[in-house]
């Protein structure tokens, strides 16, 4: 359960003013800082009431060699501070809107109810807040930061300049080149001519027709409904909801099957990467967007090029091939749920969850091509190893269908003895995990090391084992279906290093204590 949902358990109403605002964890300087903020019109804490919070909190997160900061910010809703918070906004996410705007483009009146906020615009800029929907954004900032209500209302001011300049030019592309991306068709499994230019999920937030969005499947299910009117009045009818996440945003989708494409959506399967044209309205019940399917293909993600890389001198690298990483974001994300206590499987132990991508099936030929690792100590994921590996074979079209790894991605990689040599020091001393490792993945990275010099010796841990021993009831014990069942996420299927993190996360909540 996370941070907020926790306090709002224990504390209810008592403290309802107060919004977490941020939580830091400094580890080098050994602080975790949380701040809350609360309205200026309200009272302030009393040091009862903040020992209380900070108290509460140091028992919750139970903090392993970190000290605790609480801060209570009172926010003062005042027009330079409205007008410095919005200049911010554009400055960190719509950078085009300050080639033309300026502080006297932007009006603000304070009311008793709300906070009216105006901001004049050119013709040229008025399109661009339409589309991108600038003013419910900006609006959900400030509300965020000064805790009240806000109008913004943005119209065209005849007067002002509708000049552009090379630089917002620039800027205006750039900004253009991150909404949308490419992504290839596989297979059309409802309706045709789909095109292959998704927009990114965190731009769709306001009702929208006709979009056209991509990214992997979870949470599928089947569901009916009886229905009341027509010629089918009282027979039921079939539909599918599921959640479509493109690792920039989330949207729930529904589709109304027809009996013609039951067996279609029969066939998906958790963490497929579709994409999607539809319609995204707003539902009636939870009032959260929702996208009503109407088309959908099979598709990959047409994934940016690696940079190239310095040739190999020895030692780790870190320019964006060969990753070995600190993982400091996950631990502070997981530093907010409950406290987990582990068997002994776990409990003490240091262990490296592995995966690989290889060019085949073919034990003695074929080549590793993509290496992904997560260390595990003592319960707790601490660090990356990621890297792709130039194989001295093509690799053939099917695994490129199924990966998304090309050629021209691995052409400048690291050879596989810089590779196996770095994942050898980074697994030493560890006991090797994954899953259904034993007689392909552990196989593969045991033979190309001994080719290299370096000799795999390590403990081995499978957690497709370890799922068949722990009596789940699942339809079978692929790594998608026992991620699902978990109530886990598995995103980017089929890459070595999401498949390394979500098996990691199997292995940890396998092995929790009290199951």
């Amino acid at each position: 359960m996370i941070f907020e949902q926790e306090f709002k358990l224990t504390f209810g109403e008592k403290y309802s003013d107060l919004q977490l605002k941020e939580v830091v964890v400094k580890r080098r300087e050994g602080v975790c800082t949380i701040t809350f903020l609360y309205p200026s019109t309200k009272k302030e804490l009393d040091p009862t009431e903040k020992k209380e919070i900070i108290d509460w909190a140091k028992n919750l997160l139970q903090l392993e060699g970190l000290s605790l900061k609480v801060k209570f910010l009172r926010v003062f809703v005042e027009e330079k501070l409205i007008l410095k918070a919005i200049l911010d906004f554009f400055a960190e996410s719509h950078k085009i809107v300050m080639t033309s705007l300026q502080k006297d483009n932007i009006h603000i009146e304070i009311t008793p109810i709300d906070v009216l906020v105006k901001i004049s615009l050119n013709k040229r800029l008025e399109q661009y807040f339409i589309e991108n929907k600038i003013n419910s954004q900006l609006e959900n900032f400030l509300e965020d930061n000064f805790l009240v209500n806000f109008v913004v209302d943005a119209e065209i001011d005849e007067n002002l300049s509708n000049e552009v300049n090379l630089d917002e030019v620039e800027i205006k592309a750039s900004f253009k080149q991150t909404q949308r991306y490419s992504v290839e068709i596989i297979k059309e499994i409802i309706g045709k001519d789909i095109l292959t230019k998704p927009e990114y999920l965190n731009f769709i937030t306001q009702p929208k027709p006709s979009v056209i969005v991509a990214g992997f499947i979870s949470k599928l299910e089947r569901k009916e409904f009886i229905r009341k009117t027509g010629k089918f009045a009282g027979q039921p009818k079939s539909y599918y909801t599921f959640t479509l996440d493109d690792e920039q945003g989330k949207i729930d989708c529904i589709y109304f099957c027809a009996k013609t494409n039951v067996q279609v959506m029969e066939s998906l399967e958790e963490m497929m990467y579709v994409v999607i044209f539809g319609d995204v309205d707003k539902s009636k019940i939870s009032n959260k967007l929702v996208l009503n399917v109407k088309k959908m293909a099979l598709a990959t993600k047409e994934i940016e090029q690696p940079k190239e890389v310095e040739e190999y001198t020895g030692g780790s690298i870190n320019n964006g091939v060969v990753k070995i990483e600190k993982l400091t974001s996950v631990s502070q994300s997981n530093m907010f749920a409950n406290k987990v206590e582990y068997n002994d499987t776990v409990c003490g132990k240091n262990i490296v969850v592995f995966d690989i991508e290889t060019t085949g099936l073919d034990l003695s030929n074929d080549k590793i091509i993509e290496i992904g690792a997560v260390k595990v100590e003592d319960g707790k994921i601490k660090e990356k190893f990621s890297s792709f590996v130039k194989p001295t074979i093509k690799i053939p079209y099917e695994v490129t269908r199924l990966t998304g790894i090309t050629d021209e991605m691995v052409k400048d990689a690291p050879s596989a003895e810089v590779v196996l040599k770095e994942f050898y020091d980074f697994s030493k001393d560890c006991i090797l995990c994954g899953h259904n490792i034993i007689g392909f993945d552990l196989v593969f990275v045991k033979r190309m090391g001994k080719e290299y010099g370096v000799d795999f010796k390590n403990e081995v841990l499978d957690t497709l084992n370890l799922a068949r021993h722990s009596h789940i009831l699942v339809k079978n014990f692929k790594l998608g279906t026992i991620v699902k069942y978990l109530g886990l996420t598995l995103e980017g299927a089929h890459r070595a290093w999401n498949d390394a993190y979500a098996t990691a996360q199997v292995l940890l909540k396998l092995c929790e204590k009290n199951r």
